[in-house]
């Protein structure tokens, strides 16, 4: 028989459970996901922030995306555990996005104001891509 463990735990962190229980146990589990966003989050946050401070002056709402364009590739080309941060932020925002849609979907199947509402936000994540 295998010795291989049933659960893969790799870089879980797990505290605060005993090793053998004795009485009542309890046990406070946070969510990885939750906290994946945010941490994903505020270092995307802080990347906007570093190119505010490097370039003060620039206002111009059709360079700004070039510029941001322009710097992610570079840390895609320099950092790539910088970039995989950026890229699972994007998968986050994305499935996000996609299952509010579903679930409108799914309660709007009678409306035709709401299959029209949803199909309008359809229409706009498209052309933000």
């Amino acid at each position: 028989m295998s010795n291989a463990p049933k659960f893969d735990l790799h870089g879980a962190n797990i505290g605060n459970l005993a090793e053998t229980v004795e009485g009542d146990q309890i046990a406070h589990i946070q969510n990885g996901l939750e906290q994946n966003l945010e941490i994903l989050l505020t270092d995307y946050k802080q990347f906007i922030e570093q190119l505010q401070q490097k370039y003060p002056t620039l206002a111009d709402t059709t360079t700004v995306p070039q510029i941001i364009e322009v710097e992610a590739k570079l840390i895609e080309a320099q950092d790539h555990h910088r970039w995989q941060n950026f890229l699972n932020l994007k998968r986050l925002w994305n499935g996000s996005k996609k299952a509010g849609v579903k679930v409108g979907e799914h309660f709007a199947e009678n409306n035709v104001w709401a299959k029209g509402a949803i199909a309008f936000l359809e229409g706009i994540s498209e052309d933000g891509k």
